[in-house]
């Protein structure tokens, strides 16, 4: 289910301290972090046809659209 023609995968790779699912996963008990990951890791592969995981989507791209298709696929 890819929602768009724009690419939703990171074009250069961006510092962990300022990658929006990364510093998601720091704030998280050691725990719950594997779990959290392999959610995000899941919801980046339904949006890009499994091209991206939680580390090379560009979580800044998503719109409404695609959240909502997300919200319904689960």
């Amino acid at each position: 289910m890819t929602l768009t023609t724009t690419p939703l995968s990171l074009t250069t790779a961006l510092p962990l301290t300022g990658h929006p699912a990364r510093v998601y996963l720091n704030s998280l008990s050691p725990g719950s972090q594997p779990t959290m990951r392999q959610a995000l890791d899941a919801i980046a592969s339904l949006l890009t046809n499994n091209e991206c995981d939680a580390d090379t989507l560009n979580w800044a791209a998503l719109t409404y659209q695609h959240t909502a298709a997300v919200q319904a696929a689960l």
